[in-house]
């Protein structure tokens, strides 16, 4: 048996996908393949991930092709791949253009993109924004940026579910209701909390995803968050910090209770390879105003590229 084969067999016996609209399944397709594809040194497509997570994306999306198969739809009359605006061949890609000669750090780093101005104050004197996460639900902000940062979202078929009406007056429930289609329930963290997020390694594509045309390396990361962990801790001594890699999840396949939302992110980001510091206390309101910090120079411990205009 080939390993697609092996996939869709494996889907039938878990058919998670089976009451979701087309229009779900071309969003998740599409979440799905701009997660495993990436622009290579000539600007062209390429996969995007070391082969081992390259799989799990070929697997799910040998799902969703099954799923139509099973529904006797022909893929092609769905919109399953999304816009690849970082694909730039025969030109260069900006996203390696910005390196020019300069070569990326051989030991693990974290970097942050963003614009000329706002890099440069960063890496000349360590200055930063720190928002809370109710700010990253604003609908003006890049796709890449916005999300519900205060919730974490789970999908389920409706086909097992039993509802069933209750009378508050009499305690009784009435008979059962079928469910039609999927069910979304979610959880919601209860105190807001304000975050920097900054990405593990680089991926070209990222500087197009975020319409960047400056890069921050960090090559000395123990460093960087000490000194960011006093710049904030001036500033707003009654927070604490955690920072670490964000866990990605597949909506359709995971318990959200299981999930810390501050560090738990809809799989549809998981080319972001997001690092996220987070300051937190309990009871923080949801009324937080951004605020900005400054640690001092970061000469010493990163590296600023600028795309030439």
């Amino acid at each position: 048996m080939q390993r697609h084969e092996a996939w869709r067999l494996a889907y039938r016996m878990d058919r998670y996908l089976r009451s979701a609209a087309d229009s779900d399944i071309e969003q998740r397709s599409r979440d799905i393949t701009l997660n495993m594809m990436n622009v290579n040194d000539t600007g062209q497509l390429s996969p995007g991930m070391p082969n081992g997570e390259a799989i799990i994306w070929w697997e799910l999306w040998t799902h969703i092709l099954e799923e139509l198969s099973l529904r006797s739809v022909d893929y092609r009359a769905l919109d399953l791949m999304p816009p690849f605006p970082w694909v730039s061949h025969p030109e260069t890609p900006r996203g390696l253009k910005i390196l020019g000669k300069r070569q990326l750090p051989k030991m693990d780093f974290i970097s942050r993109v963003g614009q000329r101005e706002h890099m440069k104050a960063a890496y000349e004197h360590g200055r930063f924004r720190i928002a809370p996460a109710t700010t990253y639900s604003d609908p003006s902000l890049n796709p890449a940026i916005r999300d519900e940062e205060l919730s974490v979202t789970a999908v389920r078929s409706g086909d097992t579910a039993v509802i069933r009406p209750y009378d508050p007056k009499t305690g009784k429930s009435g008979e059962p209701i079928q469910a039609i289609g999927n069910i979304t329930f979610s959880t919601t963290w209860q105190e807001n909390f304000f975050v920097l997020c900054l990405t593990y390694g680089y991926r070209p594509r990222i500087l197009d995803d975020f319409e960047a045309n400056s890069l921050l390396v960090i090559h000395n990361v123990n460093r960087f968050l000490i000194r960011l962990e006093k710049a904030v801790k001036r500033a707003r001594p009654d927070l604490t910090l955690v920072a670490r890699p964000i866990a990605y999840y597949d909506p359709y396949r995971v318990d959200p209770k299981s999930l810390e939302a501050p560090f738990a992110k809809n799989f549809r980001y998981a080319y972001q390879r997001e690092y996220r510091a987070v300051w937190h206390k309990p009871g923080l309101d949801f009324d937080q105003e951004p605020f900005f910090i400054e640690m001092g120079t970061l000469r010493d411990i990163a590296t600023l590229f600028n795309l030439r205009d």
